[in-house]
């Protein structure tokens, strides 16, 4: 087996021997200005928006509260408060306070939990309740360290000591319950129906701030139960004598749990998002106004706000109490909670808080909040650097898998940024969201590619469809030189049998002369991670002649240790100063893959993997090592890329889709390491992963000599380097002088490479 395609496991961590020499190393870049008609779009580079959960916390520590969205399986984005505008916080995207995060699996809620005033770290971990310690590192960013997960011990029925639960999914409420001045714990039991109140006794204990103990209060907080019917039972009464567990019912799982002051008359009220409905069910607290010893919903509005705007969020919606606009209220902003089947568009719900004791006034703002600053297609995005006016400048074609409709579909549509730019300053301006009419053709899935695929000298469009199948629009304009006039020409492109061209589902197109004949080619990434080569074989100008010659050109394939679900998108072309060609391939993963070996012409070799992680890039690092994400459950990620010279700097930037359906903008930057080629197999393995005080490493299939480990953070600093003979294999290095935040770990013996991403957490 070549090396290069000897694929490691490292901690949860794919491992892909990197080619030596000098490395192009992009990094992200939010300096590139977009505007849609005129207006900013501050947000335009974050990567979107699907399945928001949403925090606030002081990122930066200027006194501002910033926001930290969570979406599970995709990773953390963050975003700083810069500060009012027209009564609103104007926020920008600023990604390496992300690197800062621990994994977080299943939620991630940040709450003040030893009353510091520095946000902590609340996430589902293996029990139910991981709790991470907020603080702030010499360069005054948001950091967290382990601080323990919650056990309770005053259940008869558990016989010791039990984790307080959180179903894989739910959001539980982490609030002030019994107003006591510290943190509690609200969450459904197992089957649902009813919700756990875990009371925080660390006031009644008299323990320090800095500590957290719970203690199983209720087994049905609020007196209510939920079925299978949308409407709650109020009044509901279980048996909490000596905390013995009620009687089994098999009812649903599914549920997002928001406490908060409704009509600020000092009891806590409930917005209650459920699996199996789009709208949010609302219930009072008549604790106060009733005088009830303990927490009581007494009213129920089951299609919240029956008295205004009502939440329609297909489906799951979950409800956030944040200040948005900062004027001291905290308000509601709601998203789905229901993976890939929600709305991904319309679906950042914000809700003023307006209410004055004992007068509940919550006044619906908008259904887009955030999304309208952001670029933003729905579901996995596919960029497109091309010059459609022909200027001289690359400009930006965006389209995806589409918005989601009422019905549950997703239609297409594609935009169009007009490349703005000055030497060396980077913009784009909005032009269109339903670029050449795309909606008309009711497509699902729009991945775009431009190039001369008739042999007439003008660049055609080729669009990929979730189906497998293409479209092709025929560029009618007089010449190459002015702006495309592309009409739809064939809905389903044919090949030269007359067959329609299927790759079996999520086509991605690249155009291209894979084989220097002249002619450009047809490549199509695949759901497999294949690509697959029709040749141009066009003798007549205008007419279109492509043969199938490979199902799996070069072996490429992005995510090798995968089977299905791979969503490999193509691009070739330069991507830094070598004046080389290089295939780049977009993956599920969210790695890009970078290829050689095709530039010969020669289509029957088999290309050589030179990176499996292009750049270190993988803005989601925050949720690989958790092991549902090694496993598959949450493994959807997909990346696709265009690059270019996009400001005439002479330095090239990537752009990089995702299954948000937003885009990351990253700038090139050089990446020094000169190691000889790799030709030798070995084997790395790395743990804990994160890690704290030590790192351990060990490794196989390096027998003798010496071995170099380095760790290197992601601005390509060298922070340690070792030497160490190869025997006996394994060594712990000291990484307790390190800041939390990611980093790599690389290992050199001789023709042997291997690196990997670490994070530490403090």
């Amino acid at each position: 087996m070549n090396l290069f395609q000897k694929v490691c496991v490292s901690a949860g961590i794919v491992m892909v021997p990197v080619m030596a020499s000098a490395q192009e190393f992009y990094q992200h870049d939010t300096t590139v200005k977009v505007t849609a008609y005129g207006n900013p779009m501050p947000l335009a580079w974050c990567g979107g928006f699907n399945n928001p959960q949403i925090s606030q916390a002081d990122l930066n520590r200027d006194g501002l509260p910033d926001l930290v969205l969570f979406e599970t399986g995709l990773g953390v984005t963050t975003l700083l408060n810069t500060g009012m505008v027209g009564g609103m916080p104007r926020y920008k995207f600023a990604p390496k306070y992300a690197l800062n995060f621990p994994p977080a699996y299943s939620y991630m809620l940040l709450k003040d939990y030893n009353c510091d005033g520095i946000a902590d770290l609340f996430d589902r971990g293996t029990d139910g309740f991981s709790v991470y310690k907020g603080y702030y590192n010499a360069g005054n960013e948001l950091c967290f360290s382990f601080y323990t997960n919650l056990f309770y011990h005053n259940d008869a029925f558990a016989g010791g000591a039990a984790n307080a639960y959180v179903n894989p999914g739910d959001i539980p409420a982490i609030e002030d319950v019994d107003g006591d001045g510290d943190i509690d714990l609200v969450s459904y039991y197992i089957t649902g129906g009813y919700m756990y109140y875990y009371r925080n006794m660390r006031i009644e204990d008299g323990l320090p701030c800095d500590s957290i103990r719970i203690k199983l209060k209720d087994r049905c907080w609020g007196k209510v139960y939920q079925g299978f019917n949308r409407e709650h039972q109020l009044g509901y009464s279980c048996n909490n004598a000596g905390l013995s567990r009620p009687a089994s019912k098999v009812t649903h799982s599914g549920n997002s749990v928001c406490l908060f002051d409704w009509d600020m008359d000092g009891d806590i009220d409930y917005l209650d998002g459920n699996v199996s409905f789009s709208e949010m069910t609302f219930l009072k607290n008549g604790k106060v106004e009733n005088a009830y010893p303990v927490d009581t919903m007494v009213q129920q509005d089951t299609l919240w706000q029956t008295g205004g705007k009502k939440v329609v969020l297909p489906t799951w919606p979950a409800a956030f109490n944040i200040d948005a606009n900062n004027d001291g209220k905290k308000d509601l902003l709601i998203a789905p909670n229901a993976g890939s089947s929600s709305e991904n568009y319309k679906n950042i719900w914000y809700y003023k808080n307006n209410s004055t004791a004992g007068a509940p006034d919550w006044q619906f703002q908008s259904d887009s909040f955030l999304v309208d600053k952001s670029i933003d297609l729905g579901t996995a995005s596919y960029p497109l650097l091309f010059d459609y006016d022909k200027d001289g400048k690359l400009d930006l074609l965006v389209g995806s898998d589409g918005y989601r409709q009422s019905s549950g579909l997703l239609r297409s549509r594609m935009s169009m940024y007009k490349n703005t730019s000055t030497p060396g300053n980077g913009s784009f301006a909005l032009q269109s969201t339903d670029f050449i009419n795309m909606s008309i053709h009711n497509f699902e899935g729009a991945a775009p590619a431009a190039g001369d695929v008739d042999n007439d000298g003008k660049s055609d469009l080729v669009v990929g469809h979730t189906n497998g199948t293409l479209s092709y629009f025929k560029n009618m304009a007089g010449s190459e030189t002015v702006q495309p006039d592309w009409q739809l020409n064939q809905l389903e492109l044919k090949d030269q049998t007359g067959a329609v061209i299927n790759v079996d589902g999520n086509a991605a197109p690249f155009i291209y002369d894979i084989d220097k004949d002249g002619r450009k080619d047809l490549i199509i990434g695949n759901v497999y991670g294949f690509i697959q080569y029709y040749r141009n074989e066009s003798t007549t100008a205008g007419v279109i002649n492509l043969k199938l010659v490979n199902l799996k050109l070069g072996d490429a394939k992005s995510d090798p240790l995968q089977n299905f679900g791979n969503y490999a998108t193509p691009f070739i072309g330069k991507i830094d100063p070598s004046d080389t060609d290089y295939l780049l391939m977009g993956s599920n993963s969210g790695n890009i893959y970078r290829f050689t070996g095709f530039q010969t012409g020669d289509t029957t070799a088999s290309y050589t993997m030179l990176d499996g992680q292009y750049s270190y890039i993988d803005t989601t690092f925050n949720i690989y090592n958790h092991p549902a994400t090694f496993f598959g459950i949450y493994g959807n990620r997909r990346s696709s890329i265009t690059v270019g010279d996009i400001d005439g700097s002479g330095s090239y930037s990537l752009i990089k889709g995702s299954v948000r359906g937003g885009l990351e903008f990253y700038k090139r930057k050089i990446y020094v390491a000169n190691t000889p080629d790799v030709s030798k197999e070995c084997k790395v393995v790395i743990y804990p992963n994160p890690a704290n005080n030590y790192l351990s490493v060990s490794w196989t299939g390096i027998p003798e000599g010496e071995v170099q480990l380095k760790i290197i953070d992601m601005a390509g600093r060298q922070c340690t380097s070792t030497l160490l003979p190869a025997i006996p294999g394994q060594t712990t290095l000291s990484v307790g002088n390190l800041a939390a935040g990611v980093y790599i770990c690389m290992l050199q013996s001789g023709v042997c490479r291997y690196y990997s991403k670490f994070s530490i957490v403090r």
